[in-house]
């Protein structure tokens, strides 16, 4: 038995949309959602996730605003008990009243974006696919799934970095042995090696880009997840990755912009005190940024998650019934 796809000759999904149905049918017409129950060029994913912010804005911003701001701020006080720990036995370099500090919670400030992003991704993966169904997602159902899932994600996030990072040894030990075997020109070996293992990294990337959404909405544990994401995406990669880019590119851009003029203020307001202005600035860009590109990435990523749902599986069949009955 074959899947009902789009190269079906005489497809029916066309007859469940409003304009197909008979007049006197009586059918359901709910509310529409973000997307058109049907394949989706790059025009419907980019539109999609700016319509999926605009649907349910509170829960796309405020919960990212939450959690992001609490990480940050959870942050900047690890950063400031480090400094104190550390303060005795290290040097304190005095440039313009910037100590230790500054650095210790920039390095505390980058991991906690990273967890936090990871965390809510979740959380915002499921509010946009529910939005794909016209439904709404309020803020305390999100964070709920969010807790629920925030496990399966932190697991995948740290199977894949030992991963990254066991891939680089193996490199760098390789390179090592490959070069003091041919000896002078070895160095022509990363030319090659390290090109490859970018390529590499870069199809693994886009392979797995859509474990996360089979976590927040399939409830798929780490593993699964991996293996979701892989059937998902066989046979889409250029799709996805040049969608992504693009979309990312888009979105960092516009972010970037934003956040710098925020943190520049902040800055000059700062600089009575040089350190306490720039971990408030580096605080206040990183939280806007995150405001700002971390929903956008995540519904764009969801609706890719979809499409290719829609793509391999039919899954246009679900969305139109629930759609318009």
């Amino acid at each position: 038995m074959t899947t009902p796809g789009w190269d079906v000759t005489g497809y029916y999904a066309v007859q469940l949309l409003p304009e197909q149905a008979p007049a006197e049918s009586g059918g359901r017409l709910a509310e529409p959602g973000i997307i058109e129950p049907r394949p989706l060029t790059v025009g419907d994913v980019l539109g999609g996730a700016f319509r999926a912010v605009r649907y349910n804005p509170l829960t796309m911003f405020g919960l990212t605003l939450v959690v992001v701001l609490v990480a940050q701020l959870v942050a900047v006080g690890a950063g400031y008990l480090i400094d104190r720990q550390f303060a005795p036995i290290l040097p304190q370099d005095d440039l313009g009243g910037v100590t230790s500090m500054f650095g210790w919670s920039s390095l505390t400030s980058t991991l906690a974006t990273m967890l936090a992003t990871i965390v809510v991704e979740i959380g915002l993966s499921f509010a946009v696919h529910e939005a794909v169904f016209a439904r709404r997602t309020t803020p305390s159902a999100a964070l709920r799934r969010l807790g629920s899932r925030a496990g399966a994600a932190i697991a995948f996030a740290t199977l894949t970095g030992l991963a990254g990072v066991v891939a680089i040894g193996l490199l760098v030990f390789g390179a090592g042995i490959l070069a003091e075997a041919v000896g002078e020109d070895g160095w022509l070996i990363l030319v090659v090696l390290v090109p490859a293992f970018l390529v590499a990294a870069i199809w693994i990337s886009i392979r797995l880009l859509l474990a996360p959404c089979a976590i927040a909405i399939e409830k798929a544990g780490p593993i699964q997840a991996i293996r979701r994401s892989w059937r998902l995406s066989k046979g889409q990669f250029w799709r996805i990755l040049g969608i992504y880019l693009l979309a990312s590119i888009l979105i960092s851009m516009a972010a970037s912009t934003v956040s710098s003029v925020f943190s520049f203020v902040i800055l000059l307001i700062g600089m009575a005190n040089m350190e306490v202005g720039l971990i408030a600035a580096t605080v206040v860009s990183t939280v806007i940024s995150a405001v700002l590109s971390v929903p956008l990435t995540a519904a764009v990523v969801t609706l890719l998650y979809v499409d290719a749902r829609i793509r391999g599986e039919g899954y246009e069949l679900q969305l139109a019934e629930a759609l318009y009955g």
